[in-house]
């Protein structure tokens, strides 16, 4: 991915950088991730971007991560930096 587009995730449902593939699957895993369950509008949408297995994988890519900073939040492990370096580009 490309800094421009790390940059506009936050506005990804409106930002022209973002493709409605890249929107669909952005949709999908904030709600596995928020909601711990996909509406089936949204499994749909996805569908119609990506195949199972690549569905398949955004899903493990999805779980291990959430495993991972389960894992780093349970032994008192911090951030890998990445919030810091957002927050001195906008001051920079």
């Amino acid at each position: 991915m490309n800094q421009a587009k790390f940059d506009a995730l936050e506005q990804y449902p409106t930002n022209p950088l973002f493709t409605d593939a890249e929107r669909a699957a952005l949709d999908y895993v904030t709600e596995l991730t928020k909601d711990k369950k996909v509406s089936p509008d949204t499994f749909a949408r996805v569908s119609r971007y990506y195949s199972e297995r690549a569905i398949c994988e955004i899903v493990w890519l999805v779980a291990s991560e959430h495993l991972y900073n389960m894992t780093n939040i349970g032994l008192n492990i911090h951030s890998d930096m990445l919030c810091d370096i957002s927050k001195k580009k906008q001051r920079g």
